[in-house]
């Protein structure tokens, strides 16, 4: 297993464009958090006056199979998250991510909770909120987003979300969230009931205590906070926003639950929140733990970034840096080098993450045309878009680094469709023992051979059946020095 933590990882693919989520079914288990909801409920008349906002961390965790495959992309990422910061201003709570994206490819861990799959609380960061961005429990076809897709476990207290959920629409990761900080569901004790009319409304559901309309019993019925009517799940499968069931409780008075809170099921509401009480019950759940203390970047990021080299189609070497203008307010940036210009998720070479306004790409593919465009943020703000993009193009030439002894290298065919092998053709002057070694652009090794190239042109195949899509770097390292060279496959 190779886990690397760092700001300098690349995204080599992209996933199959989901549609918005509409509905998601939580894998939390009912009843998990009830002393500690109990606790945080005795705690709220004791909780200080709030001021200003509370920062909290977060260690997000992007899981990939062991070929890379499978990996969230960055951009969506980035909108989940910004979407989390969203659902949780109103509270005077914001997240940041602690360290920046972690990536762990290991297919052991990939599906989470899945058959045979190892449990990542292995993998948490302790003190702070550990979110694990994968598939969970059953890996999806292309394109497909339903079952349990987001569930928070008592037992390891850490979060995991499906990867097609992560967007700027879906409110999944901000209830699994509310989960984390004790909040039951709105509907809770209805969790595996439907609500059926034709039959008096139950007093009892599973065990729970069933909610009056009239807060007679709010305090030790269904979820114990007051300020959310009952809901006996009347969200699952609703096409809207408007209950018009006529639901009743055990009284025979007319329930109304509120569509829109964070903790319910419905999921075609304009915009969502949590209640006052449920806010109190989550900074009570806050004051009683203990998280990493930092001083994130805070600033929002309103500007575009501006591109600077290379641009408006300027010739350059196959080995060159990319270069902006600093953004204020930004600490990092999200770089995207794509084939065509309208950045069709389809052609993606890589997508960068650095934290530096500056680049270097190293093999690209000689005589080529590339795009290039970059996303500014910080560990809090996420909430940005790209720049407007700007392209160049390599020349003829091919940079071997001035290995002493080798005049020329290529590899063909470039792209390959992963199919069939591919070759690097070596020229050199000498006889070379090196060592041929492929690497994604994270700089995970996929694999490593020795070959002696002899005083002529000498072919070294390389073996790409079971390559994902996505760009790859081939070196050659011998005593003298290393040369490189990039090569795509597509599927």
């Amino acid at each position: 297993m190779k886990i690397i933590n760092s700001l300098l990882a690349i995204c080599l693919f992209t996933l199959p464009a989901f549609a918005q989520v509409t509905h998601f079914e939580c894998g939390t288990p009912p009843s998990a958090d009830t002393e500690r909801l109990m606790a945080n409920l005795e705690a709220i008349p004791t909780l200080e006056a709030r001021s200003g906002v509370q920062y909290l961390p977060v260690t997000m965790t992007l899981l990939a199979n062991d070929d890379g495959s499978g990996l969230i992309t960055e951009d969506a990422a980035l909108d989940g998250f910004c979407r989390l910061n969203q659902d949780f201003e109103d509270l005077g709570i914001q997240f940041y991510l602690r360290d920046g994206f972690r990536y762990v490819y290991d297919t052991d861990f990939y599906l989470i909770n899945g058959p045979g799959s190892n449990n990542p609380n292995s993998l948490k960061i302790p003190n702070t909120i550990n979110i694990f961005v994968s598939e969970v429990f059953t890996q999806g076809t292309a394109g497909s987003c339903s079952g349990i897709l987001g569930f928070y476990s008592p037992a390891n207290d850490y979060v995991a979300i499906d990867k097609c959920t992560m967007d700027g629409e879906s409110f999944a990761l901000s209830h699994e969230l509310g989960h984390f900080f004790s909040l039951p569901h709105t509907f809770f004790g209805w969790e595996n009931e439907n609500y059926n009319a034709s039959q008096p409304t139950p007093e009892f559901v599973n065990g729970v205590r069933v909610e009056y309309a009239d807060e007679s019993n709010c305090s030790i019925a269904a979820d114990r906070i007051c300020d959310t009517p009952p809901d006996y799940n009347f969200g699952l499968g609703a096409p809207g926003c408007n209950y018009t069931g006529n639901a009743v409780d055990p009284a025979g008075n007319p329930v109304d639950p509120d569509e829109m809170n964070f903790m319910g099921y419905f999921f075609n509401c304009p915009s969502h929140h949590f209640s006052s009480d449920q806010g109190d019950v989550i900074h009570a759940d806050i004051a009683d733990r203990t998280f990493v203390s930092g001083s994130p970047a805070t600033a929002t990021v309103d500007d575009a970034a501006n591109l600077t080299y290379p641009i408006g189609g300027e010739i350059t070497p196959s080995n060159v840096t990319l270069t902006w203008d600093a953004v204020p307010g930004a600490t990092t940036y999200l770089v995207e080098l794509n084939r065509i210009a309208s950045f069709s998720p389809s052609f993606v070479v890589q997508r960068t993450v650095t934290n530096t306004n500056s680049l270097v790409l190293t093999g690209l593919l000689t005589n080529t045309n590339y795009h290039w465009r970059v996303r500014p943020f910080n560990e809090t703000y996420t909430c940005t878009d790209y720049g407007a993009g700007a392209s160049f193009k390599t020349d003829d030439s091919v940079s071997v680094e001035q290995i002493e002894g080798v005049e020329s290298l290529n590899v063909y065919p470039n792209p390959s469709n992963g199919t069939e092998e591919v070759f690097l053709e070596v020229t050199t002057s000498e006889i070379i023992e090196a060592e041929v070694k492929l690497y994604d652009t994270q700089g995970k090794l996929i694999r490593e051979f020795n070959h002696q190239f002899n005083s002529s042109s000498n072919v070294a195949k390389i073996e790409t059946a079971t390559l994902a899509q996505g760009a790859y770097i081939i070196a050659i390292q011998t005593e003298n020095g290393t040369a490189h060279q990039r090569i795509f496959i597509t599927r």
